[in-house]
């Protein structure tokens, strides 16, 4: 068969045909994207301690501070539906435009208070980029490698702890202090003007749009399509994806969040040693991601997830209660490897419903119910601390919550790997 043939084959069955090239460009510039996700979720883990100090504020305070934050992720549920209705492209293209601006504004923040309010907007679109890139490489990867092209778009955010942990040593101590960081965040501003014109809409997508002759239900439609994803047929997926994501946010957010102050107030690290770990940390991290693709597409969903919470559950408890700089160090190494989580979840859960609900179920499960955890887990983690009288003794409690999703995993989630999109339904 040639390769005409092959291709035409290919398009009959689900699968999308590109133009030669094209799809390394989009995954390279959704990557670019997501490699700043990595840098704007390590910074405010860095700048905890300095706005503890310049706002005056005790770990418990900060603690609700970046649960309140963390909002804005249960909020990103609003633009990610909209996917379903306007295409990918567009929510994607002002996701990306939205998180660059506010996380720029954040540099004029005077108090808590706002840096809040900057902070909850840029976190709001940087999470529909982040759920909408997902979507976008799902519908437009090849089934065979489908996993590990969602998996780099997420390693790639390991490149941006790299950059944040490595300079922030050096811009902390200039006049701007932790604000530098925010400013460097514009950087994403350049790939952003140079990929505008050159991102198409996903084929999958557009070929749901002409099979309904370019209708689109009115906007309010959107919202009751919730209904479906709520229906029987879906529930176990729904409560699946929904136990997964909760999982994730709750973990990660509490590891992430609190490591700088944890190291520098309970164990006396200085911001040297901080920035030291943290970017051996994101180098040495790359590991667990490059495994979590192969893993995915060969060993197949549930077992990688099972062995992925598992092992980053006991490092949490590891790293957040050890003393030695040396166990910590290792253990939050592995904590940041352990982190492919978010790939290996945005892979289950990206496959679990058919195109023209995915943007609208992705947006239920991670955003609208897993999100709360990112809320929930900070706040925990400070009212655990006033109690308990350590941040680390508070987020080791919160790192529990991985053991208990794996009954979920293994009752629950479907295998899906080597399987079209269209297979699945």
């Amino acid at each position: 068969m040639n390769s005409s043939a092959t291709s035409l084959a290919g398009a009959e069955l689900g699968e999308v045909v590109h133009a030669a090239g094209y799809f390394r460009r989009l995954l390279l510039f959704i990557c670019c994207a997501t490699l700043f996700e990595g840098y704007d979720l390590l910074i405010i883990n860095l700048v905890l301690p300095s706005l503890g100090k310049d706002f005056g504020a005790d770990s418990q305070t900060l603690g609700f501070a970046v649960g309140l934050i963390n909002v804005g992720t249960i909020l990103a549920f609003l633009p990610v539906l909209l996917a379903d209705r306007f295409g990918r492209r567009p929510v994607f293209l002002a996701a990306v435009t939205g998180y660059t601006l506010f996380t720029v504004l954040t540099v004029l923040s005077v108090g808590l208070y706002d840096f809040v309010v900057y902070q909850f907007v840029a976190r709001l679109f940087m999470v529909t980029e982040i759920g909408v890139g997902a979507i976008i490489l799902t519908e437009e990867a090849p089934a065979r490698y489908r996993g590990a092209a969602v998996t780099l778009m997420f390693a790639l955010s390991l490149l941006g702890g790299v950059i944040g942990s490595s300079i922030f040593p050096f811009l902390i101590q200039t006049e701007l202090g932790w604000r530098a960081l925010y400013l460097a965040g514009g950087a994403l501003c350049p790939i952003l003007i140079f990929y505008w014109r050159r991102l198409a809409e996903t084929q999958r997508w557009q070929r749901e749009y002409e099979r309904q002759e370019g209708h689109r239900p009115p906007l309010l439609a959107s919202f009751r399509e919730l209904r479906a994803v709520l229906a029987p047929r879906y529930r176990r997926r729904l409560v699946a994806g929904a136990t997964i994501w909760f999982t994730v946010n709750a973990w990660s957010s509490s590891c992430l969040f609190f490591f700088a102050y944890y190291v520098t107030n309970e164990r006396g690290w200085n911001a040297s040693q901080v920035g030291h770990t943290l970017t051996l940390g994101y180098i040495l991290a790359i590991v667990g991601y490059a495994t979590a693709g192969p893993m995915l597409d060969f060993a197949g969903r549930r077992l990688t997830a099972c062995l992925y919470f598992t092992l980053g559950g006991l490092a949490a408890m590891t790293c957040f209660l050890a003393e030695s700089v040396s166990v910590i160090t290792v253990a939050y190494i592995l904590v940041l490897g352990m982190h492919a989580l978010w790939p290996i979840a945005a892979t289950i859960t990206s496959e679990m419903f058919p195109t023209h609900m995915r943007g609208m179920a992705n947006a239920a499960v991670n955003n609208l119910l897993g999100r709360t955890g990112m809320v929930l887990a900070p706040s925990t983690v400070g009212v655990l601390s006033t109690w308990l009288g350590s941040v680390g003794q508070g987020v080791a409690g919160v790192a529990v919550i991985t053991f208990l999703c794996l009954p979920v995993i293994l009752a629950l989630v479907g295998e899906n790997r080597g399987k079209s999109l269209e297979e699945i339904g």
